[in-house]
């Protein structure tokens, strides 16, 4: 097999690998984040939210973050979700530019439904 191939592929297994940490790093602090009124935003298209959520999260699609961004509290604890961890990965990065400072990317929203 070429050597280059072989680097790319264990590029990727690390990267994955570093994203499902800190995924899961993640996922142990939701039950204090929602304890400390923690907003769990989920920002998939209206549609896809309309399918299926998390119950208590809101709705916040990502091309509609920056006129809603307003409807956030920065003073409480944000968890993000969408399908993938993709769109939510980006969210985080719009609030963090924004002053956002108590922002989590939880990944997929079904990640969220075993929490209370």
């Amino acid at each position: 097999m070429n050597e280059n191939i072989i680097y790319a592929l264990l590029i990727l297994a690390v990267f994955i690998g570093y994203k499902k940490y800190t995924t899961y790093q993640v996922l142990k602090l939701v039950p204090s984040l929602l304890k400390d009124g923690g907003q769990i935003v989920d920002v998939r298209t209206e549609d896809e939210f309309a399918s299926a959520h998390k119950d208590g999260s809101i709705n916040i699609p990502l091309g509609s973050l920056d006129s809603r961004i307003k409807d956030l509290n920065k003073n409480k604890p944000i968890i993000l979700c969408c399908a993938s961890g993709s769109r939510s990965a980006a969210a985080k990065r719009s609030l963090k530019a924004e002053g956002f400072e108590n922002v989590h990317n939880a990944g997929t929203w079904r990640s969220l439904v075993k929490f209370d």
